[in-house]
């Protein structure tokens, strides 16, 4: 029961928090190819594409050897060279995918905050004080300038008026270490 009763609080928790999920995925492949042998590339008439490059060989991958097939469809306004390149380049990927020596490296970070002096100012006014991060930058005007011997930045805010959704830009300005105050809103 106790247990039950700390997962839910941990749900709560994370449930409040604003949460980003990083996501990295690698696909590495050991495979070499050794040689290639009896290589073949053949240009056709395909009906839907205009032309269809079809390459095959055989591939050494150690001491075995694959045949390899690749194809590639295009309309014709690229080359006779550049289509088959392609076409070869899937028939070298069908031998690793024979050969299937490959390696999937998948990371995933989840960043939470549920620090509540991190949140968003809801309402900003002038006179409203809170750290930087609390304040959202404006996407045009990203530079800090001077205003009466201080630091200020330009900050939007978004809110509800009459039934419609508004967006303010604003003026902030630091007033100490890490606190800064809305000076102007408009």
């Amino acid at each position: 029961m106790k247990i039950l009763i700390s997962i839910l609080m941990l749900v709560t928790v994370i449930a409040h928090a604003d949460c980003v999920l990083q996501d990295k995925t690698v696909s590495q492949s050991s495979v070499v190819i050794a040689e290639r042998s009896k290589i073949t590339a053949t240009v056709v008439p395909d009906p839907q594409q205009g032309k269809r490059c079809m390459v095959n060989f055989r591939a050494r991958v150690g001491s075995t050897w694959y045949t390899a097939l690749g194809e590639y469809a295009w309309l014709g306004d690229t080359s006779r060279e550049s289509a088959c390149a392609v076409a070869t380049k899937r028939a070298e990927d069908s031998v690793r995918d024979q050969v299937s020596s490959s390696r999937v490296i998948s990371e995933k970070i989840l960043i939470c905050n549920d620090d509540p002096t991190l949140e968003n100012i809801r309402q900003t006014n002038p006179g409203t004080v809170g750290d930087l991060s609390q304040f959202r930058p404006h996407p045009d005007y990203l530079k800090e300038f001077w205003y009466n011997g201080t630091h200020c930045r330009w900050f939007l805010d978004t809110g509800f008026t009459a039934g419609d959704i508004r967006t303010w830009q604003g003026i902030i300005c630091k007033i100490h270490d890490s606190k800064w105050v809305v000076v102007d809103k408009f």
